[in-house]
């Protein structure tokens, strides 16, 4: 099977959607002849992200680069139309049917419908090659997100052969409660790099935490959705409690102000920013924590969730939009309100001061990340519904 993947990101810039592209087409590619779509990145791009180009590389993964300069997305006033002008992008619909005049697809599998919607039905509809679109970000409705780009992505939808949803939450964000169009396929995790018995030891020496420390470790992008200073409101209640840490991990525009609620509340020296953490280090950051968590508003999936739990950690998260889905409230993890910091603090308290409760929540948390979210097994769907579209 050729496939021609049409992605808006990926590597060197670095995040959840870039790593479950890369995880799902380096197996895929074993099998099947893949080539990557992607615009070229912003300038310094790779240095922002502490990695180099290389880290991610693939021999069997083709990478077609395009400079995206006709994106109706990125005109400034867009948003104070609330979106009203459709986001999608004029160069997006020549690179895809370049790459299609070049090496004729059997497939095309889109990621976001803005701004790649609109290349994504003129293959469909013009070119007669079946599209699949995930929808796994935000282009689903949500805060920040403009009013009317709902309408587009739910245009685009029912303009292609096959939409895949990352999570329930995104279908009925888009759909309604009941609807049950399309597939959700969630990410994955690679549960031989994540697991218990990585040793942690050597991390939490370079940050000076003493080994008898109970330690927090939270990791996500630094931006206003996701409310991390509710994270360090809580850490007030917690070390009154117990000698405990933070660490903080991610970068964001919301770095500088963090740092400053940190400061005011007496907290320097119990929390610990350590910025952009690079891939190859981020199991033994899991490892040496004691308990993973993470507070969002709005979050379509949770990539860090599923990582923690791979690494088999106890979870204290926010029973907020996809998150649920992961983590079951008293199974592999506690559940408390969205902007509550004394619920949270009094959750992960309650956790760390009962070993009991650690032991069984971490043991569930492995045990679920390793029977659904195996990236072989989640590639694999997608390769199931690949071939069902083009029966």
């Amino acid at each position: 099977m050729k496939i021609l993947v049409l992605t808006p990101t990926y590597f060197p810039i670095m995040g959840g959607a870039e790593i479950g592209i890369f995880e799902i087409y380096r197996r895929l590619a074993l099998k099947h002849e893949v080539k990557i779509l992607t615009p070229w990145p912003g300038q310094g791009t790779a240095g922002d992200y502490g990695m180099e180009e290389s880290a991610f590389s693939h021999s069997r993964l083709d990478l077609l680069r395009f400079n995206d300069r006709i994106n109706l997305k990125s005109w400034p006033g867009h948003r104070l139309l609330g979106g009203l002008i459709p986001p999608f992008s004029g160069s997006w619909i020549r690179a895809a049917l370049r790459a299609i005049r070049d090496d004729r697809p059997d497939l095309i599998h889109a990621f976001y419908a803005l701004p790649t919607g609109l290349a994504a039905i003129i293959a469909e509809r013009r070119k007669k090659i079946p599209v699949v679109l995930s929808l796994i970000g935000r282009d689903i409705p949500g805060p920040g997100v403009p009013p009317f780009w709902g309408n587009y992505v739910r245009t685009v939808v029912r303009s292609i052969s096959k939409t895949i949803f990352i999570s329930e939450y995104c279908r009925r964000a888009l759909f309604g409660a009941d609807s049950d169009w399309g597939e959700v396929i969630p990410f994955g995790v690679d549960i031989k790099k994540f697991r218990p018995d990585v040793d942690g030891h050597p991390i939490r020496e370079s940050l000076h935490i003493p080994r008898e420390s109970k330690v927090l470790f939270a990791l996500q992008r630094l931006d206003r959705w996701k409310r991390v200073d509710v994270l360090i409101e809580a850490m007030k209640s917690i070390v009154r409690e117990m000698d405990a840490f933070l660490v903080i991990g991610g970068k964001g525009p919301e770095n500088n102000r963090l740092r400053e609620i940190t400061q005011e509340r007496g907290l320097s020296s119990r929390v610990i920013f350590a910025g952009y953490i690079k891939e190859a280090e981020l199991p033994s950051y899991y490892a040496m924590s004691d308990l993973f968590v993470f507070h969002s508003t709005y979050e379509t999936f949770g990539l860090a969730l599923l990582q923690a739990m791979a690494a088999g950690k106890p979870i204290v998260t926010v029973n907020s939009t996809a998150i649920p889905e992961l983590i079951v409230h008293n199974q592999n993890g506690l559940l408390v309100p969205p902007l509550d910091s004394e619920e949270l603090a009094r959750a992960a308290v309650f956790l760390l001061k009962n070993e009991a409760a650690m032991k069984s929540f971490s043991t569930e948390a492995r045990k679920k990340a390793m029977a659904k979210y195996d990236w072989q097994s989640i590639a694999d769907q997608y390769e199931k519904e690949f071939h069902r579209c083009l029966k």
